[in-house]
């Protein structure tokens, strides 16, 4: 079983090493944050280890009496926000728009691995997907 990360909105509220934040919340507290296994998808079986980011010297800093140190990319943390969402809930990602995100946020990385997935057959909502990932789309 893969070791637990922190992913979707709470990961977008973590500084990451040598990268911006792209959402202006704070992380909220442990109990509530968003972990890969525990009360959120786990990627893990399209992504293995990889777009895991090691944030313990941000967590150290914020005092947060934590253990868990292993954190989704920010991309690794949308794609996985869209996949509980949108793959396999079949609804609309609530409390962030890309518009929110997409100065921070490689959307066209993402994209490229929703293609990846579709085209495997891991993946049937691959469309609805990157329409939410298509930023222009939503600034109006």
């Amino acid at each position: 079983m893969p070791a637990p990360y922190i992913t979707g909105l709470t990961a977008l509220c973590t500084l990451h090493p040598g990268r911006l934040k792209p959402f202006w919340h704070n992380m909220g507290a442990p109990d509530v944050w968003a972990i890969a296994g525990h009360n959120h998808p786990d990627t893990s079986l399209l992504f293995g280890e990889r777009e895991i980011v090691d944030i313990s010297e941000f967590l150290a800093l914020s005092g947060l009496p934590v253990t868990l140190s292993r954190c989704a990319s920010y991309e690794r943390a949308v794609f996985d926000l869209l996949y509980h969402h949108i793959e396999q809930n079949n609804r609309i990602v609530p409390n962030v728009q890309p518009t929110d995100i997409n100065d921070v946020v490689d959307f066209d990385h993402i994209i490229a691995w929703v293609w990846e997935w579709e085209r495997s057959g891991q993946l049937k909502r691959g469309e609805a997907m990157r329409n939410w990932l298509r930023a222009e789309a939503w600034s109006s």
